[in-house]
């Protein structure tokens, strides 16, 4: 997917989550896509929101994972720093 498609498919995404927001698979799809641009915060509130519907869901779990050492003034977890 090129840049401009991407950036299309996030405006979709938006959309969607917007009318539902309970629909998971867009959000998730809309968070790994927000990851890939470096919008690391924005992806993370996506990731929360899909747990918020499914306290359970592996893929957010692991989206938070990787974006949590990502924001400016975090730490890893366990890490030294």
């Amino acid at each position: 997917m090129t840049s401009g498609e991407q950036t299309i498919r996030v405006g979709q995404l938006r959309g969607a989550v917007n009318i539902c927001p309970a629909d998971i698979v867009s959000r998730c799809e809309l968070a790994i896509l927000l990851e890939s641009q470096g919008e690391t915060e924005d992806a993370l509130f996506h990731w929360r929101r899909v747990l918020a519907y499914d306290p359970n869901n592996l893929e957010a779990w692991e989206g938070i994972a990787r974006c949590g050492p990502r924001l400016p003034g975090r730490a890893v977890p366990g890490g030294h720093g």
